[in-house]
This record gives C-alpha cells, sequence and structure tokens, in this order.
C-alpha cells in the first residue's frame, strides 16, 4: 500500500511540475487533496476496517495524502517555498 501511494504521491507532483513557481505549491496541495478523497473513497467501498491492522490500509494512505497536502500547504504559507 506504501508504494502505491508514493506512486500517487509522484503522480501529483509530476503533473503540478509544469505550474508556474508561485502556484506550484498550491496546485500539489490540491492534487494531494484529491488524491486523499480517492484513497478515501477506495477504503471506504473496498477496504476493511481501519483498526487492528498489521499493514497499512487504504485509510492510512488517505491519512498520508491529506497529511502531506496539509504539509504542503503549512510550508507554502510559511514561505518555505521561495514565494
Amino acid at each position: 500500500m506504501l508504494g502505491r501511494w508514493i506512486a500517487s504521491a509522484a503522480l501529483c507532483l509530476a503533473l503540478a511540475a509544469p505550474c508556474p513557481a508561485p502556484a506550484l505549491p498550491w496546485v500539489l496541495a490540491g492534487l494531494l487533496s484529491l488524491s486523499g478523497f480517492v484513497w478515501l473513497g477506495l477504503a471506504i467501498t473496498q477496504a476493511g476496517p481501519p483498526a487492528d491492522a498489521p499493514h497499512l490500509t487504504a485509510w492510512d494512505a488517505a491519512l498520508l495524502a491529506f497529511a502531506a497536502s496539509f504539509g504542503v500547504q503549512s510550508a507554502a504559507r510559511l514561505g518555505l517555498f521561495g514565494g
């Protein structure tokens, strides 16, 4: 599951890369949030319960995507992207 989440995050980064520098963090954060909603939809419709799983699940992937989006937004607000 972690490998699939990394692949989806890399896809978000690849899709955001052509954007102008000032918009890049916001587009990336939006794509990561969208990815989080896709993972959440997958978790709701196909995955089992989120508790007591010995491995990462789609629920965890959704959480990672939302956390990454929040991290990018926070870094952008703090000016860590040079903007």
